[in-house]
């Protein structure tokens, strides 16, 4: 292989190389861009992390509570409940009560004007009419019958209305379950961001040997007398180069 093929070739790896370097020139920065953005993200990241942990902390404690409203809730609607049954009850024993008064009013009526009929004394006959007008329930009685009849269509009305704690208990129990599905995700994500191999922004570095020079500015020179030099070589058609030749060439 003669000198000029050995130059050529040297010539194309050395323009390789410069490309590479100009490449790199470029890339550096970009990846201590990137570098520098993941080392301002991580204390974000913490302070996510702590926010879920914190948040995933506090969970059970919301469930735990959530779950105490509705027992408490129910508790009490069901001892409202029991209540309310006892004033039905109530209610319908003094209703049956007040139709039986009536229907006695009603046949006392009847006697006394039988009694009136069978008398034959108009006085007597006047005082039974008397006493009939004077002591005569019956409206009292419907009265009543009215008002307890109003008391348990309001004694029902209030049971019906009780009925929507059994669909907020059923809504209590949906939220639990969401929030139980969020704990456990939010666990598996902390779980993961333990895991995650970067611990500090220490880690975030480009690692370069220490004899290493690096120059931020740097930037390729199209240098006068290196190109001379390269032609005279290649116009020459130089069939040996010397060693002293290719340092002076590498010098410059």
């Amino acid at each position: 292989m003669n000198s000029e093929t050995v130059m050529t070739r040297l010539f194309e790896k050395l323009n390789d190389l410069k490309a590479i370097f100009m490449y790199s020139e470029k890339l550096i920065p970009v990846i201590q861009s990137l570098i520098d953005f993941m080392r301002d993200t991580i204390p974000l990241l913490e302070n996510i992390n702590h926010s879920i942990t914190d948040s995933a902390a506090k969970i059970p404690k919301v469930a735990h509570q959530i779950n105490n409203v509705t027992n408490a809730t129910e508790l009490a609607t069901n001892e409202i409940l029991d209540l309310i049954d006892k004033v039905l009850n109530e209610t319908s024993h003094s209703e049956s009560m007040l139709e039986r008064l009536l229907e006695l009013e009603k046949e006392k009526a009847e006697l006394i004007r039988e009694v009136a009929l069978e008398s034959n004394s108009p006085k007597a006959v006047e005082l039974l009419q008397k006493y009939d007008e004077k002591y005569d329930n019956s409206a009292r009685i419907e009265v009543l019958l009215g008002v307890i009849k109003n008391i348990k269509e309001y004694a029902n009305s209030i049971t019906i209305s009780l009925q929507v704690q059994d669909i907020t208990a059923q809504q209590l129990a949906a939220v639990n379950h969401l929030i139980d599905s969020v704990q456990k995700k939010l666990g598996s994500l902390i779980n993961d961001i333990e895991k995650s191999h970067i611990k500090s922004t220490e880690d975030l570095q480009i690692p370069f040997e220490e004899s290493m020079t690096f120059d931020p500015n740097a930037r390729y020179q199209n240098g006068t007398s290196s190109q001379q030099l390269v032609d005279d070589v290649i116009t020459k058609k130089i069939n040996a180069s010397s060693q002293e030749e290719i340092d002076r060439l590498f010098r410059k």
